[in-house]
């Protein structure tokens, strides 16, 4: 929500920014748990049947009115700017900007929170993880802003 609000977005965008990054995930639950459970890499097949979860949140939630402008973040969430993501492998500014800013949100929160798997990592690590993805994984304008947004807000260092 921070990073909407140094964008200058609205009210009414960041209510659908705020529902659409809260259900992001839901498709997950059309995913067969040994795959979202298991500890080592996915095979072809089960990094295949992982990445149409964006796709099965989006079927499960578009019967539901007030989350239509949600939907672009639950389905492009793992669009990437260099066009290499899923669902549609869509570049730049034709990813909704919705999905653009919840991928870094994501990734901050996944990078800053303690896994099972691994410790969360430091905070000056996890700006550069971002920065290096600048371009590529993320859209470099968002990953300026919310990296300045750190440095003058500390308080958003704590992971959500």
């Amino acid at each position: 929500m921070a990073l909407g609000e140094g964008l200058g977005l609205s009210e009414e965008e960041l209510t659908h920014i705020h529902f659409g990054a809260i259900l992001h995930d839901i498709g997950k639950i059309g995913v067969p748990e040994f795959i979202l459970n298991k500890p080592g890499r996915l095979s072809l097949e089960e990094f295949q049947t992982i990445k149409a979860h964006p796709t099965i949140g989006a079927h499960i939630l578009s019967p539901i009115d007030f989350l239509k402008e949600a939907l672009n973040v639950v389905l492009y969430h793992h669009e990437r700017f260099d066009g290499s993501g899923y669902p549609e492998g869509l570049r730049g500014e034709a990813i909704p900007y919705t999905a653009r800013l919840t991928s870094i949100a994501d990734a901050w929160d996944a990078m800053t929170s303690q896994r099972a798997y691994r410790d969360a990592l430091p905070l000056n690590t996890a700006v550069r993880e971002l920065q290096k993805g600048a371009g590529s994984q993320f859209d470099p304008v968002m990953v300026n802003v919310f990296t300045k947004l750190i440095q003058t807000k500390p308080e958003m260092m704590i992971s959500c």
